[in-house]
């Protein structure tokens, strides 16, 4: 594996995302085969860095040559080392396909759609990779950004729509910053390795506690987890196809890993099993999801809004 195989999965689609408005001065189809040849590169550099960890385990990248707790750190195990094909995967499969529905659908905002489409990337593999409870914050935010603006280069009410979406993914990314906040306060670092080590000896503080309740709130926003997934169906419904097509499999799919990267990694079982009854609320708020979905999807006469009660009750 080449040593910045890490930190190139998510620069890659960053600079590309950065280059894209340059290319389109020129010829603005050539948007298109920049997008695919972005992906493709973090789609090898993703599988490159797969092999590395089954074969080598557990992946350290340090950024800026600063050691952790003190900067931030990739990480990369066998569980988010699969997650980063699977973006990466969805991802350019997904741009290879748009080309007709964007020329059909955005024909004068095609450089705009593939500038935000590879900075959404961006956000989505930094999720996945970063070690750091605030800088997944960031690129959380990077995502959700790139998100609105996809859905609201829609038409037929997609401003409304992402009007909406935008109000609950504040609510939620507000939630989150408040538990990183907390367990800030309580352990003094933001390194989830670092944070791991230190939590045991506080699972008493009503801090810590806080921090968990914040935290669980603000990604069950962001994975539309059912109460709270009101913001999706018109968001999905109203955004342009191809749109659709990348945020319904990843957005919901990647709040849903970091949910169970935070509680099994960095308070692991103990605190979110044991103490909590974390995943039993989870189990009944995910068996409540399955049965509304369902019934909501049966009563939809519009197949696009349907598919989205198809994703609400897979959360």
């Amino acid at each position: 594996m080449i040593a910045q195989t890490p930190i190139l999965i998510v620069v890659i689609p960053l600079i590309f995302s950065l280059l894209c408005p340059l290319i389109g001065l020129w010829r603005k189809g050539l948007c298109y085969f920049w997008a695919i040849l972005a992906l493709s590169l973090s789609v090898l550099a993703s599988i490159d860095t797969l092999f590395a960890v089954m074969g080598g385990g557990t992946i350290h990248y340090r950024l800026g040559g600063w050691a952790p707790p003190f900067g931030i750190e990739y990480v990369v195990d066998h569980l988010n080392a699969m997650m980063l094909v699977i973006v990466s995967v969805i991802s350019l499969i997904v741009a290879i396909y748009s080309m007709r529905s964007v020329e059909q659908e955005l024909p004068e905002k095609i450089v705009y759609f593939y500038t935000v489409f590879l900075l959404q990337v961006t956000g989505f593999l930094g999720i996945v990779i970063t070690g750091d409870l605030f800088n997944l914050y960031v690129f959380l935010e990077i995502g959700s950004l790139a998100g609105y603006a996809l859905i609201a280069i829609g038409e037929d009410g997609a401003p409304l729509a992402t009007f909406r979406y935008v109000v609950m993914g504040t609510i939620g990314a507000c939630f989150y910053l408040l538990g990183v906040g907390y367990i800030y306060v309580s352990t003094g670092s933001l390194n989830m390795a670092d944070v791991q080590q230190i939590l045991p000896q506080l699972y008493d503080s009503k801090v810590v506690l806080t921090a968990v309740a914040f935290l669980l709130a603000g990604l069950a926003v962001k994975m539309a987890l059912f109460p709270v997934h009101v913001w999706l169906p018109d968001a999905y419904t109203k955004a342009p196809s191809a749109t659709s097509a990348l945020i319904a499999p990843l957005m919901t799919k990647i709040s849903l890993y970091v949910m169970i990267r935070v509680l099994f990694t960095v308070f692991k079982p103990h605190l979110s099993v044991e103490l909590l009854p974390v995943t039993d609320i989870m189990a009944w708020a995910g068996l409540i999801a399955i049965f509304g979905g369902a019934i909501m999807a049966l009563a939809q006469t519009d197949f696009k809004r349907m598919l989205c009660y198809v994703v609400v009750a897979e959360v």
